[in-house]
């Protein structure tokens, strides 16, 4: 790709994701599902008083906290009512804005972890990356289900402040980090996941090659890299005992499964994402836990644990190599999901969900394009027949992404899905946990 063209690809990043979520435009609310209490329902939407907006700062509404997000309901309510088009639209802006984000901090990482790619190599490592980001079929319940906008928005402050952090790393300027702290507020009033952002800036700390003069410093104390996370360290704690001030019964839950349950659920959970990344076949609205509280595991539910560890060992075996960009990868795909992963006794109604991966695929992403960069590289008599492959899985994808936004049309289209689950898993005489087709609080 000439130099002189790499000012076009956030255009075309942003005409390909807009060509693929165009049928989001003509979507409905899901009003039997969560976009009723949600949005169109909402007490703190209908009457936005100033009592009201300061009462949805400092309490949970259904278990949730997202005040961020639902000033953007109250403000769209306020210019366009309950117009599905404008709140859809809404939705898809934001992820737009998260995909140049990612092009941009993708870019500025590449370069860092690999200096001794060409600038052609590097924009292109950042393209696919953000391409995958921007139309794999996992990130469709994300952007086309208005009550699931939290994720985009707190994504949004989220890749912003990382954005930001890079750019405090390069010059030093402490208003780069009071940026990011700005932002983390934000995220964390989108969607309290966002807490994980010090690990995240702690993974570009080591990527950027920062935690070297540790080395040098045996007194951790008086290290500036250290000493700067503190703030964001005491943010997170303190966002975490409001958390469990205003809704205890999320972590002191005793009606849940045992932790070696958990451990294998957690396993089965990351290696369901890894595969959904890689074939985005067979995606549901939900995904049903394999057995109820009490109850013991499937046996081919252990199986998920030697494919643990051979993700693991792929992983090991890049760790051995130093290759930072498979590490960084897999680590921003960890980190990113480790709160949905069962690990911790927090509520959740399914044992997977297709938007929790909205963020972690990122580094999934990273992973698959490297990869197949090297192969390509060691088998270049055959790059002609590996750039098709490869172009017809791109298109796979966005074909896929349109025909699954589709499906998110309105509730009864959303029921068909979900009762093709149910059916099947009573086919195979698998228990069903949590049917959402009687509990309409689904989104978390």
């Amino acid at each position: 790709m000439p130099t002189s063209n790499f000012k076009y690809i956030p255009f075309l990043l942003i005409f390909i994701t807009v060509i693929v979520f165009i049928p989001t435009f003509s979507n409905d609310f899901q009003r039997a599902w969560d976009d009723t209490w949600q949005v169109l329902e909402n007490p703190f939407v209908l009457d936005h008083s100033i009592d009201n907006i300061i009462y949805h700062f400092t309490d949970f509404y259904h278990g949730q906290y997202s005040p961020i997000n639902t000033l953007v309901y109250i403000v769209l309510y306020k210019v366009v009512g309950f117009n599905a088009m404008a709140f859809h639209s809404t939705c898809l802006l934001f992820h737009l804005a998260n995909v140049l984000f990612v092009f941009y901090i993708l870019k500025d990482l590449v370069k860092k972890v690999k200096p001794q790619f060409t600038a052609t190599r590097i924009q292109l490592y950042a393209l696919f990356v953000a391409l995958v980001f921007a139309i794999h079929p996992l990130q469709v319940e994300s952007v086309a289900w208005i009550s699931a906008s939290k994720i985009v928005i707190y994504a949004f402050f989220f890749l912003a402040a990382l954005w930001c952090y890079l750019k405090y790393i390069h010059s030093s300027n402490f208003f780069w980090l009071l940026g990011v702290a700005l932002l983390y507020v934000l995220s964390f009033g989108s969607k309290e996941q966002a807490i994980i952002l010090p690990l995240n800036l702690l993974l570009l700390d080591f990527v950027y090659g920062r935690f070297s003069n540790i080395k040098r410093n045996l007194a951790l104390l008086k290290n500036k890299i250290l000493l700067e996370k503190i703030p964001f360290f005491g943010m997170a704690l303190a966002f975490w005992y409001f958390s469990s001030l205003f809704n205890l019964g999320s972590f002191t839950n005793t009606n849940t499964y045992p932790i070696y349950q958990r451990i294998v659920m957690g396993m089965h959970s990351m290696v369901e994402y890894v595969f959904r990344s890689i074939a985005p076949v067979k995606l549901y609205y939900y995904y049903f836990f394999p057995v109820k509280v009490g109850e013991n595991l499937p046996l081919y539910f252990w199986g998920y644990v030697l494919l643990t560890l051979i993700i693991l060992a792929f992983v090991w075996m890049h760790l051995k190599k130093k290759n930072w960009l498979v590490l960084f990868g897999f680590s921003f795909f960890i980190v990113n999901i480790f709160l949905v992963l069962h690990l911790l006794p927090l509520p959740r109604k399914m044992i997977t969900a297709d938007r929790y991966m909205y963020l972690s695929i990122v580094g999934l992403a990273l992973i698959g394009i490297h990869c197949l960069a090297v192969f390509l590289n060691n088998a270049l008599k055959y790059k002609k027949p590996i750039v098709v492959l490869t172009s017809v899985y791109f298109m796979a994808l966005g074909i896929q992404s349109f025909f699954r936004t589709q499906q998110w049309k309105d509730s009864a289209t959303m029921k068909k899905n979900v009762t093709e689950l149910i059916e099947r898993r009573k086919a195979q005489n698998q228990p069903i946990v949590n049917n959402p087709l009687t509990d309409q609080e689904d989104a978390e």
